[in-house]
C-alpha cells in the first residue's frame, strides 16, 4: 500500500516523538580541592590501557575558555584529547573560587597527572605557556574587567598587548 504524501506527514506528526535525556546536573563542588580532584579523575578515566601521564592544561581569558588533555605515549608522540564539557565548566568555578582582589585569579592552568592521587597543578595568574592558544586585546579588556586587579600584578606582556592596541586605535 502506498500512503499518499498529506498521510505520510500525518503518521510522521502523529508518531511520538524520542526525546533524549537531560543529562543529570553537575554536582556543585565547595572547595579548590575538591574541583581539582574531580578533574583529575575526569582526565584518567580519558586514558588508554598502558598510558600513565597525562597534562590536563586550561586558558581561560575573558570570553576564552578552553581545556585540553595531553597524553604523551611510549614512542614519544603527543596525542591531544578534548576533555568532557564537565572538566571545563568545573576549572571555571576553580577560577571564579580562586579570586582574590589584591592579585586577580588564575589564567592558565597546567595539571601534570601520573596517578589518582599523585598530580602536581599549577595556576599561573601572569604567564601563558607559549603552546596555547593566543590571548587577545578583547580577552584581556574582558578579563581584567571580570576580575579587577591592581596595577602591578597585571602582567607585563598583557600590559604591552593593550597598551599597543590602544595606540594603534586611538
Amino acid at each position: 500500500m502506498t500512503l499518499s504524501r498529506p498521510e505520510r506527514i500525518d503518521l510522521l506528526l502523529t508518531r511520538p516523538h524520542r526525546q533524549e535525556p537531560e543529562p543529570a546536573p553537575r554536582e556543585e563542588l565547595a572547595t579548590l580541592g575538591a574541583i581539582e580532584q574531580t578533574v583529575v579523575d575526569a582526565a584518567i578515566a580519558m586514558l588508554a590501557p598502558g598510558q600513565k601521564f597525562a597534562l590536563l592544561w586550561s586558558l581561560q581569558v575573558g570570553e576564552q575558555a578552553v581545556a585540553g588533555v595531553q597524553v604523551k605515549e611510549r614512542d614519544g608522540s603527543v596525542t591531544n584529547m578534548v576533555p568532557p564539557a564537565e572538566v571545563l565548566e568545573y576549572l571555571i568555578d576553580h577560577k571564579r573560587m580562586s579570586y582574590d582582589p589584591s592579585v586577580g585569579t588564575w589564567i592558565s592552568a597546567e595539571i601534570f597527572i601520573a596517578g589518582p592521587t599523585r598530580y602536581k597543578a599549577t595556576f599561573a595568574t601572569g604567564t601563558v605557556a607559549d603552546w596555547m592558544p593566543e590571548v587577545s586585546e578583547d580577552d584581556l579588556r574582558a578579563e581584567f574587567d571580570a576580575f579587577p586587579r591592581p596595577a602591578g600584578e597585571i602582567p607585563d606582556w598583557a600590559r604591552t598587548q593593550l597598551d599597543w592596541s590602544d595606540r594603534r586605535t586611538g
